[in-house]
C-alpha cells in the first residue's frame, strides 16, 4: 500500500459513513418495532409518560429500559420524525468502524485492520444492518467494544478496575437492548472463567455485582408496582415451550444459520430492503436459501478453520471470538430446537467478527491475491448497495400521510391495512404526529395504550385503506394513490358498514 495507512483508513471510514447516509429517508425502515420505540419516546417528552421497562423478549420477559431512553433522546431533534435515528444509526456504524480498526490492529496487524475495516464498511449486509435503527442496531458496536475492552484487562491479580467496570456496562446495555446479546454475555463470562487465574478477581466480582444491580433494579421496581407481572413471563415461557413441537427442519436451519449469515456478509443477492428486514417467514427463509451453496460451504469451512487455529490462543480477546462463535452456534441451534423462529438478524453482533475472519484468511494469501480478492468483494458489495431500494421506505410513508391529510381536510377517519406482513405498521405513529390522527386503526390492539387519545368505538365516515393487493372492498372509492408498493384508498363509509381487518 503506497498511500499512508491513515489515508487508507480515512478513505474506508468516509466511504462507510457515506454508504450509511446516502438516500437516508427513501431507504429508512420504519415499521412496528421502530414505531413502538418512537411512541415510547414521543410519549416520554410530549405526554410526560416515563417507563420502567423496555421491550419484551421472545423469552416472554421484559428488558430494562436503557435502550428505549437512549433512543428517545434523539427524537426531539427532528420534531419526533424518526429520520433522526437514521443519522444516529450512521454514527453508531462509524463508531463500529473505528473500534473494529482498534481491535484488529491490537490483535493482528495494521494492514489486517485496514482490510477488515474496508470489508465491514462496504458489506451490503453490514451497511443495511447498521442503517436499521432498532434494538439490534448497537450489536456490532457492542461486540467490538466488549472484545476491545478484553484487551485492556491486565494479566495480573492486581490491576485497574475501570476496564472491568466499562465492560460490565457494555454487557448490561447489550442485554438490555436485545436478548440476542445473551450470547455475547455468555462468551465473555466463559472467557473470564478460562482466564480466571490471570484477572483481577475483586474487579471481576465488583463489576458483576454493579452490572447485575443495574440490570435488575428497574425490572424489580416495575414488578413491585405491577404484581410481579414480568416474573410471571417466565411461567408463560415454559407453558409456550411445552406447546411447541419438535421439528428437524428447525435444527437444520439452526446449524446453517451461522455459515449462511457469514456468506451473506460477503455477498447478498437481495437488494430489496423490505425483504432484507422482513420478519415475514417466506422472506426470512428466502433470504437465507437464495445463497449459493458454494458460498455457504466456503463460509462453513473458513469458520471451522479459524476456530481450530485460534482455539488455543493465549489472548483473551481472540479466545473470546472463538468462544463467541461457538456460543452463537449452540445458542441458535438450541433456540430452534425449543421451537422459536430463527432469523439472521440474531447474528448482527457477529458482523464485525465476520470481517475479522475474512481479513484473517485474505492476509494469509500472496499480497497481490489479497488485494485482488478484497477489491472484488468490495466492488460486488458496492454494486449491490447502489441497487438497494425500499418499496415501503419512510419517504413513501411520509408522502402517503401528507396525501391522506390533504384529501381528508380534517375529517375523522379509520386506518386499515389488508397487506401481507403488515409493512405499513409505522404509519399509525406518523399520523399521530399530525393534527388529525385516525380515530381507530388496525394497530390499536398493539398501541392503544400509547396514544394521546383512546380509539373510538364507532367507525367514522372515511376509511383510509392500505394494501399491496387488489382492492376487495365494496365501498365507494373517493381517492386513490400509489406510494411505492403501497396503494392508499380513501373510502366512503357513510353507511357505517365497514369493519376493520384486524
Amino acid at each position: 500500500m503506497r498511500l499512508k495507512p491513515q489515508l487508507w483508513l480515512s478513505a474506508a471510514i468516509a466511504l462507510g459513513l457515506f454508504l450509511r447516509l446516502f438516500k437516508l429517508t427513501p431507504l429508512f425502515h420504519f415499521t412496528m418495532d421502530e414505531a413502538l420505540l418512537a411512541f415510547r419516546g414521543w410519549g416520554l417528552f410530549v405526554l410526560g409518560r416515563p417507563f420502567l421497562i423496555g421491550g419484551i423478549s421472545p423469552l416472554q420477559v421484559h428488558l430494562p429500559p436503557y435502550f428505549y431512553y437512549l433512543s428517545a433522546l434523539f427524537l426531539p431533534l427532528s420534531r419526533f420524525n424518526p429520520i433522526a435515528w437514521g443519522v444516529v444509526a450512521a454514527a453508531i456504524g462509524l463508531a463500529t468502524l473505528l473500534s473494529l480498526f482498534s481491535l484488529a490492529k491490537k490483535l493482528f496487524t495494521q494492514e489486517f485492520a485496514l482490510i477488515a475495516v474496508l470489508l465491514y464498511a462496504t458489506s451490503f449486509t453490514a451497511v443495511f444492518f447498521d442503517r436499521h435503527f432498532w434494538p439490534l442496531v448497537f450489536n456490532p458496536l457492542l461486540t467490538t467494544l466488549a472484545l476491545l475492552l478484553l484487551t485492556k484487562l491486565k494479566f495480573k491479580k492486581v490491576g485497574p478496575f475501570w476496564p472491568y467496570f466499562w465492560l460490565g456496562l457494555v454487557l448490561v446495555f447489550a442485554v438490555s437492548a436485545d436478548p440476542s446479546n445473551l450470547m455475547l454475555l455468555a462468551a465473555i463470562l466463559l472467557t473470564y472463567f478460562i482466564f480466571r487465574r490471570r484477572f483481577n478477581r475483586r474487579a471481576v466480582k465488583g463489576s458483576l455485582l454493579v452490572s447485575l444491580g443495574l440490570f435488575v433494579a428497574p425490572l424489580l421496581a416495575f414488578d413491585l408496582r405491577h404484581g410481579w407481572e414480568n416474573l410471571r413471563g417466565v411461567s408463560r415461557l415454559f407453558t409456550n415451550l411445552s406447546a411447541k413441537g419438535f421439528a428437524v427442519e428447525r435444527i437444520i436451519d439452526g446449524l446453517l444459520l451461522l455459515p449462511r449469515s457469514f456468506a451473506r456478509f460477503w455477498y447478498s443477492p437481495q437488494t430489496s430492503l423490505a425483504e432484507l428486514y422482513s420478519y415475514c417467514f417466506p422472506f426470512a427463509q428466502g433470504r437465507q436459501r437464495q445463497l449459493s451453496w458454494l458460498l455457504v460451504v466456503s463460509a462453513a469451512a473458513l469458520l471451522v478453520w479459524f476456530i481450530v487455529k485460534k482455539f488455543t490462543s493465549r489472548k483473551p480477546a481472540v479466545k473470546a471470538i472463538v468462544v463467541l462463535l461457538l456460543t452463537y452456534f449452540v445458542g441458535v441451534v438450541l433456540f430452534g430446537v425449543l421451537g422459536f423462529s430463527l432469523f439472521d438478524h440474531y447474528l448482527a453482533g457477529l458482523l464485525p467478527v465476520f470481517a475479522l475472519i475474512t481479513a484473517w484468511v485474505l492476509t494469509k494469501l500472496p499480497r497481490s491475491l489479497t488485494y485482488t480478492l478484497t477489491a472484488i468483494i468490495v466492488a460486488l458489495n458496492l454494486f449491490q448497495v447502489s441497487r438497494a431500494h425500499h418499496p415501503y421506505g419512510l419517504s413513501y410513508k411520509n408522502q402517503l400521510v401528507s396525501w391522506a391529510q390533504s384529501e381528508l381536510s380534517g375529517q375523522p377517519f379509520a386506518l386499515d391495512s389488508v397487506s401481507k406482513c403488515h409493512r405499513e405498521n409505522g404509519l399509525r405513529y406518523l399520523f399521530e404526529l399530525t393534527d388529525n390522527p385516525p380515530v381507530i386503526s388496525f394497530m390499536d390492539s398493539n398501541f392503544f395504550w400509547l396514544y394521546a387519545r383512546p380509539p373510538v368505538p364507532e367507525m367514522p365516515e372515511r376509511i383510509l385503506l392500505l394494501t399491496d393487493k387488489p382492492l376487495t372492498s365494496d365501498l365507494p372509492v373517493i381517492a386513490r394513490q400509489q406510494f411505492g408498493a403501497m396503494t392508499a384508498y380513501l373510502l366512503d363509509n357513510s353507511t357505517k358498514t365497514y369493519k376493520l381487518s384486524f
